[in-house]
């Protein structure tokens, strides 16, 4: 609940939690946060994102920005998904601007592989990923780290006809783990 900054993945990581809560809090017994609190709370995060929309759709790293993060409007798009998902609705314009810059990058040849995978997988959590961008996206796996791999199984999961590749994918995710489900390779840099 408190994260020191309001950056875009901060804000997204305070609030796709607050979602899990609402379901899970009452189920454990806790009392201590109302629903109706919890509620606030969501908005208020979907409301900061919102100060960080960007002229084409994306969002900025921080609120006033007018550079667009690739991975942060991705990122940032799975929290305003499943704040949907719970009756809680984002200001107006706010994901139908997010997925249609994500649509745009997702395939662009400057987005890094794991970027466009997580664009993907939101994509697909929204309903919106194209059929047609699935054999762009496979053909960038060799590129992915397990995190994008997993990422693209989930995407391409909502697929009618990608059962194969998904198979094939989930496999390499599981190879890349031991047997007590640590990573067998450190995490470069920059996984996502």
């Amino acid at each position: 609940l408190g994260y020191p900054h309001g950056c875009v993945e901060q804000t997204s990581s305070s609030t796709l939690p607050l979602r899990a809560a609402r379901t899970i809090l009452p189920r454990i017994g806790f009392t201590g946060t109302t629903d109706a609190q919890l509620t606030t709370r969501i908005r208020a995060g979907l409301d900061r994102l919102a100060t960080m929309r960007t002229a084409g759709g994306g969002l900025a790293y921080w609120p006033g920005g007018d550079e667009p993060n690739v991975y942060g409007t991705a990122y940032a798009m799975r929290a305003v998904v499943l704040a949907r998902a719970a009756g809680v609705a984002a200001p107006s314009g706010l994901l139908e601007g997010m997925r249609s810059y994500l649509a745009d990058e997702m395939l662009s040849s400057t987005t890094k592989p794991e970027v466009a995978a997580a664009i993907a997988q939101s994509l697909a959590e929204m309903g919106e990923l194209p059929p047609s961008a699935a054999d762009a996206l496979h053909d960038r796996r060799a590129d992915q780290s397990v995190f994008g791999k997993a990422s693209l199984a989930i995407a391409l999961a909502t697929l009618e006809g990608q059962e194969d590749r998904v198979a094939a994918l989930l496999d390499e995710v599981e190879a890349a783990l031991d047997e007590k489900g640590q990573l067998r390779e450190e995490p470069r840099s920059d996984d996502f």
